[in-house]
């Protein structure tokens, strides 16, 4: 119940234009915010200006809420065209670190560059490993296609 008031906060932030999420694709709607379990992910401009309203969001959370924001074990990400003099200005105002972008997040990388076929190949790997591992033992053919459906709504689909 305490995400929602936070998603209520940056969604009225978003609407009266004070903070701009981003988006996938020309006509698709805006992203601002991402709640996992235990994860929060945060889109906005790199500049000092949204970085302090998302500051400032996040201390009326903790106030509204009594939940803390570990700020320690929280990072940033950027765009790799994002300047370097705007990268220190965000953190500085958020108070925490750039991270390095590499490995995965929930099984998915997380940069995916404009060869998608190289960023996604370990997906292909995988099932084919599965599919091989299935040819050497006796299960039917209706089985095996199961099995795949199984295996391929198992990998998560963004």
């Amino acid at each position: 119940m305490c995400v929602e008031g936070l998603s209520a906060i940056i969604r009225g932030n978003e609407q009266a234009g004070i903070l701009h999420g981003c988006t996938v694709a020309r006509g698709a709607p805006t992203i601002s915010h991402l709640l996992f379990a235990d994860d929060c992910y945060f889109f906005f401009r790199a500049n000092a200006t949204e970085a302090g309203v998302m500051r400032r969001i996040l201390d009326r959370y903790e106030h509204i809420s009594g939940k803390m924001v570990n700020f320690n074990k929280s990072v940033v990400i950027f765009s790799p065209n994002t300047i370097v003099a705007c990268r220190q200005d965000v953190c500085q105002e958020l108070g925490v670190r750039e991270a390095a972008v590499t490995g995965k997040y929930l099984g998915l990388p997380m940069r995916i560059g404009r060869n998608k076929v190289a960023d996604f190949s370990f997906l292909v790997d995988r099932v084919d490993q599965k599919l091989q591992s299935w040819s050497k033992q006796a299960i039917s053919r209706a089985s095996k296609v199961i099995l795949l459906k199984m295996i391929a709504q198992s990998i998560p689909n963004f």
